[in-house]
């Protein structure tokens, strides 16, 4: 017996595709990440290389500052720093470092999309002690 082609409604198309479409965009809103900030702040000398990054999810709020060290004889260290902030939103999407002039601290002037903000001092060597 021969076989027939089976033919699909013109419906299960429409519905099938929307499926899909619905599908992506449930994978896509789940796979993007929360709003982030980013700096790289460098010492006037060069020495002392700042990353600051931060990330915010709904509730929650991941900061890292990575501090890269010229020694002397020029190797380098990477070292992250302890700090702590305690709001849940984006604080360091504008931020400045006001370096003290030996470099071994820096404060960082931060505010948020509203322009509230604050600032807070990291001594590098006291806070910038975690080794990767």
């Amino acid at each position: 017996m021969p076989r027939v082609p089976m033919q699909l409604s013109p419906w299960w198309l429409i519905g099938g595709s929307i499926a899909v479409m619905v599908l992506a965009g449930v994978f896509a809103w789940f796979a993007l990440p929360g709003a982030s900030a980013k700096h790289h702040f460098v010492s006037p000398t060069g020495r002392v290389a700042l990353d600051v990054g931060e990330t915010c999810g709904e509730a929650v709020c991941d900061r890292r500052i990575t501090a890269e060290i010229v020694a002397p004889d020029g190797s380098k260290a990477r070292r992250g720093c302890a700090f702590s902030l305690p709001a849940t939103h984006l604080v360091l999407l504008n931020a400045y470092p006001l370096w003290a002039s030996d470099e071994q601290t820096v404060d960082i002037v931060h505010a948020d999309s509203d322009g509230q903000g604050g600032k807070f001092t990291i001594d590098i060597a006291r806070d910038c002690t975690i080794t990767e």
